[in-house]
């Protein structure tokens, strides 16, 4: 019996990394999301030799930039006050290294919370270091919630003509939120596809190739509703794409 052909886009995730057990790890909800939709999902090594991450360029066909703690301000041309959290210089160094040269390279990116920021940022755009503090004179949303993790706790806007109103196929649906950062200036080349109703921005996407990141947690959340899946078709498509061309 022949094996059978399965040729699946390779779908390079970026790692979560714990300094004080020196262990790298993913939630398993990002590799389920990848391969449920046709790709073949792998954690990448964590690391910031530039040699390395240019054979990962190379070999994978797409890149899943996972959720994680702050973004060092350095990147965005700020200081960091005293509301930035928790830093992982590693992971901020391999995952904008691998935004811009993935991006160059034309490979499909997905950014997840802090995937996004990591998007925003690697192409020259800007961040708030934390919504409470900065953004003033109006209500804002609860974006840390205290809910399970699948549970939609606010509403988004979507924009039509965008990646993300194709998923949802509407114009406003309902998301989770684990963040108090979120995109501030938006990078050249980006534009904003949804906000929630306090004005902070929740996704954003390239014009004219895959680059798109979302301020939610779609990989906790399809399975209780499995239109937050779509997100993940569309860019396992957009890998294929790009592995055939």
């Amino acid at each position: 019996m022949g094996l059978m052909n399965i040729d699946r886009p390779l779908i390079g995730i970026t790692p979560a990394y714990s300094y004080d057990e020196e262990k790298i790890y993913i939630n398993n909800g990002y590799m389920e999301s990848v391969n449920k939709t046709g790709g073949l999902a792998i954690l990448l090594p964590l690391t910031d030799d530039e040699s390395l991450l240019m054979d990962v360029i190379k070999r994978c066909d797409g890149f899943l930039v996972s959720g994680g703690p702050d973004i060092d301000a350095k990147y965005y041309n700020e200081n960091n006050f005293a509301f930035n959290g928790t830093i992982s210089p590693l992971r901020d160094a391999m995952d904008i290294y691998i935004t811009k040269k993935a991006f160059e390279a034309k490979k499909p990116i997905l950014g997840i919370c802090r995937g996004i920021q990591v998007l925003n940022v690697a192409m020259g755009g800007t961040l708030y270091q934390d919504i409470n503090s900065q953004i003033k004179g109006q209500n804002i949303l609860k974006h840390s919630q205290n809910a399970p993790k699948w549970y939609p706790i606010h509403e988004i806007y979507i924009e039509r003509d965008s990646i993300i109103w194709e998923t949802f196929k509407t114009e406003i649906t309902r998301v989770n939120s684990f963040h108090h950062q979120a995109v501030k200036d938006v990078a050249p080349g980006f534009v904003v596809t949804s906000k929630a109703a306090d004005g902070v921005i929740e996704s954003i996407e390239y014009v004219g190739q895959f680059a798109v990141g979302v301020q939610w947690h779609p990989e906790v959340m399809w399975k209780k509703d499995i239109a937050y899946l779509k997100i993940f078709e569309y860019f396992i498509s957009a890998a294929n794409a790009a592995k055939s061309d």
